[in-house]
């Protein structure tokens, strides 16, 4: 916990200062799967990991690229209890999920152009119910300016049709809420009210 708030006070990595806010949530859900789109370095898997060891769950780390550098280590050996690193599409690894396993917590930070984060929330309904979360980062410009990446001409593949800001804020407000804490990017919580479908809880 020292490490996060550290990095909280003085740390520039964009994630940095939702490091204890990704913490919290994911404890606080006692949740036992546990699912990272989009590792890079793993900055924000050692939270994720910490909370889902806490509540003797298990984090899915998933990204196209090799393997991150990070792994837990516990006593020597890795831990593949609570830890598993899949090197896999994220779109491919929602569609292949088992639709009858839920997921408590999701973070999403991989590419970030409309139509993959638009298909990344479609297959995250048929896997969340209401007692889950789904933590976006990026709906909002660098550094603290605390405004949505709502340019429909800015930036690049990566931000192709509006980003991931552009996914989330089509989403049916009967459905879904959500709010962001408007620093280091944004950090977006959203929560689907009800389902009659899918996982009801």
């Amino acid at each position: 916990m020292d490490k996060f708030i550290e990095r909280a006070l003085h740390g520039e990595r964009d994630s940095d200062r939702h490091l204890i806010s990704i913490y919290a949530m994911a404890l606080a859900s006692r949740g036992k799967t546990y699912v990272e789109l989009g590792v890079r370095e793993g900055h924000t898997s050692e939270p994720l990991y910490k909370a889902a060891k806490e509540n003797g769950g298990k984090l899915w780390s998933v990204d196209l690229n090799q393997p991150t550098e990070y792994t837990p280590v516990v006593n020597g050996f890795d831990d593949i209890k609570h830890y598993e690193f899949v090197q896999s599409d994220s779109i491919k690894f929602l569609e292949d999920w088992p639709r009858e396993h839920k997921m408590d917590v999701v973070f999403v930070d991989d590419w970030h152009s409309y139509p993959h984060v638009k298909r990344q929330l479609e297959l995250l309904d048929e896997l969340v119910g209401p007692s889950s979360i789904i933590l976006l980062h990026d709906l909002m410009y660098g550094n603290t300016e605390p405004f949505y990446h709502c340019d429909m001409a800015h930036g690049g593949p990566q931000w192709d049709s509006g980003g991931p800001y552009r996914a989330v804020a089509e989403l049916n407000p009967q459905f879904w809420e959500w709010s962001t804490l408007p620093w280091h990017n944004g950090l977006t919580i959203l929560r689907k009210k009800y389902s009659n479908r899918y996982h009801t809880r």
